[in-house]
């Protein structure tokens, strides 16, 4: 009650001391965009970066009864606001969120539904989605209260997508708001701790994730009571809750409280289907078992079916055969030598329900491989349908390839990825693996072994695990060659793609990179409260201009973006930043926290290096080729050269030693006719004297410069 009355008390001063000088909004005028600057890709609020002062309607209470947060935000309160003229439908809900939940001065954590309130906070954007940051030392005002949290608003999952793309210009219109959606089923269904537990689709195949940001709707750390996602199929009445936006323009629902969503009959479950056989050989049937389940009560299974083909040929229908425990099977004939046999189970129950396992049985099918040899990498990474799993899933098998990357390339991230090994089997897609367990931290990079264990899908990515036996075949072997491959082959592809799934584990190299983006997940800047970065940029090939990520934070190498404020200070260090070139960015493909990225393993998979190159015409014309002295000189570690060029041309500038061996290009790219200066960072050679030498059409010229340290 004290903390109440101090709250209510600080209000009264902080009106007149502390919002005196921010302008007082509505939640409609701070999240209003015009439809034009929508369809042009700007869905940022008007007043992103202001500080303003809000009032509005609590639509979700900040923390329940035992202090623990309800809307999960990290180490930070977070709740939504609704405009108080509950007539408002469009742009009418913003995020509010405290950047700590330390402070308590601001009384965040005192929010309860339907309050009224009103809020001093810095509106900012966190990926795609306005949030207003509340400033602690400027406690929250309680301006009333209404009756409920209102009405929520009806839409549709057609609102939020257009077949599979974002509706950017519909959606955003109720970024935040409190909406309601009717008659829809459940689908995407995961068990595990992740943030999408499930997703919605309509009749037309519209779909839209369930995100799981409510502790009462999460089976992570944080969740406030045991449950369990809804089974594929199940009928929803209807689905309450706020609406949020990912970085990449898709639009979620989030359900706040256990009466947001409403569940009505569910169809039959399948689960655990498994087949007799690891490694199948010709000829030989394969009987196939699931356990089905009708979890209605007073509900039974009628009948089952395995659909199966061979070579993508004829669907075949096998009628599965009831037995004790629920368990229902049927047998796959034999099929001749290097076949591809795929199926899927189809259950009914008394109600008339189906469930089909998997649910998506054109990107996802179960499947094996008819082989007369032993397997191979290839046959154990390759997955077709683009669902991304094995089909050694949960089966042991024995491969042999040559170790790629150890735990000296592969570090790690000090925090949720742990060191890693690859091993790869020749070349081209499907050929590498991770390797798991304990047994990979003795394994070198050259060796080539033989390895038998269980195959296993760890956060979407394959690797052999539990591991039985390593046998070392030989050492010091030379490794497979990268694979060449231009960043829009893998570009920012969804998991299980097969066109970016294929190169999975194996060495890769994109030529000719720019950085597009120093910080792929936030700011540029260390990975601190109000910014996320986790050691990723975004490159783009010079052909393509598509961009992709890739991994630094992992590697043992020197490259950063500073996701650590320390690193800026360490000897050798070198910060990437937007602009900078390689000639060549090579490592492991991996995949982890929804993309895939290149992981480079140590300093030489960073090729050709061209640090800051700065175009500088100020409008000024340039009549003439010239290469000037680089400044200073002597230096230590870096120094700037300048050139200018008076046509366009394919320019390249590279460093040479006494002997005249190059040392390192930087430049290396066609340039417009300009001024330009180049950053040479020379920390990794020794004192003494180097040459620099450009090329442009038929001019070449060089100057020599003087390394002391």
């Amino acid at each position: 009650m004290k903390r109440i009355f101090l709250f209510l008390s600080l209000f009264a001063f902080s009106t007149v001391i502390f919002g005196q000088n921010y302008p007082h909004i509505s939640v409609t005028e701070l999240q209003t965009v015009s439809d034009s600057a929508l369809g042009g890709g700007n869905d940022a609020s008007q007043y992103l970066g202001d500080t303003v002062v809000v009032t509005g309607v609590v639509m979700s209470k900040t923390v329940n009864d035992a202090h623990k947060p309800i809307m999960w935000a990290g180490a930070r309160w977070t709740g939504y606001l609704r405009d108080t003229s509950f007539s408002t439908l469009n742009f009418s809900g913003v995020n509010i969120i405290q950047m700590d939940t330390l402070t308590t001065t601001s009384g965040m954590d005192l929010l309860d539904t339907s309050m009224v309130v009103e809020i001093t906070g810095k509106v900012s954007e966190f990926g795609k989605q306005t949030q207003i940051e509340v400033i602690p030392s400027i406690p929250i005002g309680f301006v009333g209260g209404t009756p409920s949290r209102g009405e929520p608003i009806e839409v549709t999952i057609a609102d939020f997508v257009n077949g599979t793309a974002p509706n950017l210009v519909g959606g955003e219109k109720y970024e935040g708001a409190y909406v309601v959606i009717r008659n829809v089923n459940t689908t995407d269904r995961n068990t595990g701790a992740v943030a999408n537990p499930f997703s919605i689709v309509d009749g037309s195949g519209n779909k839209l994730i369930v995100h799981g940001q409510s502790g009462y709707f999460t089976k992570r750390d944080y969740k406030l009571r045991v449950w369990d996602p809804p089974v594929n199929g199940t009928t929803l009445p209807y689905i309450r809750g706020v609406i949020g936006q990912n970085s990449d323009g898709s639009f979620v629902i989030r359900p706040i409280y256990m009466d947001d969503v409403l569940t009505g009959a569910a169809p039959p479950v399948v689960s655990s289907i498994r087949r007799s056989l690891g490694v199948v050989t010709p000829s030989t049937p394969v009987d196939i078992t699931a356990k089905i389940l009708d979890i209605d009560a007073g509900g039974f299974v009628t009948s089952a079916k395995l659909m199966y083909r061979v070579n993508g040929g004829t669907l075949t229908t096998l009628n599965m055969t009831a037995g004790a425990d629920s368990i229902w099977s049927a047998q796959i004939p034999g099929v001749a030598d290097s076949a591809l046999v795929d199926y899927f189970v189809w259950a009914q129950d008394n109600d008339g329900k189906v469930t089909v396992e998997p649910v998506d049985t054109a990107r996802s099918r179960y499947f094996y491989l008819v082989l007369n040899r032993p397997l191979t990498i290839q046959d154990v990474q390759y997955s077709p349908f683009g669902g991304g799993y094995s089909a050694y899933n949960n089966y042991r098998v024995t491969i042999t390839g040559t170790v790629t990357a150890d735990t000296s390339d592969l570090q790690g991230d000090g925090n949720q990825v742990s060191r890693r090994v690859h091993i790869q089997n020749g070349t081209g897609p499907w050929s590498g693996i991770q390797v798991g367990g304990l047994e990979a931290d003795n394994l070198v990079r050259g060796q080539n072994v033989t390895i038998s264990g269980l195959i296993m899908e760890s956060n979407s990515f394959t690797k052999i695990d539990s591991i039985t036996q390593v046998v070392t075949n030989s050492t010091g072997n030379a490794l497979p060659p990268f694979e060449v491959l231009s960043t829009s082959v893998i570009s920012n592809l969804a998991g299980g793609t097969v066109q970016a799934e294929q190169w999975e584990s194996v060495l890769v190299e994109y030529p000719n990179v720019l950085v597009t983006d120093e910080n792929s997940d936030g700011n540029p800047g260390p990975n601190i409260t109000g910014n996320s970065n986790f050691g990723e940029i975004s490159v783009a090939d010079t052909a393509s201009d598509v961009p992709t990520r890739v991994e630094l934070q992992e590697g043992n190498h020197p490259y950063h973006n500073l996701w650590d404020a320390a690193l800026d200070s360490l000897p050798g260090n070198i910060h990437i930043r937007q602009g900078d070139y390689f000639t060549a960015l090579r490592g492991v493909m991996y995949y982890s926290f929804s993309n895939y990225k290149l992981v480079p393993r140590k300093a030489d998979d960073f090729v050709g290096y061209i640090s800051d190159v700065t175009e500088n015409n100020n409008n000024t014309v340039v009549e003439s080729y010239q290469l000037s002295q680089n400044y200073p000189n002597p230096f230590n570690p870096s120094t700037t050269i300048t050139y200018q060029i008076p046509t366009n041309g394919f320019v390249t500038i590279k460093i040479y030693n006494v002997l005249g061996k190059e040392v390192k290009t930087l430049v290396s790219q066609d340039q417009n006719a300009g001024n330009y200066s180049v950053r040479f960072d020379a920390r990794d050679l020794s004192s003494g004297v180097y040459f620099y030498q450009i090329n442009v059409n038929n001019f070449t010229t060089s100057k020599k410069m003087l390394l002391l340290k």
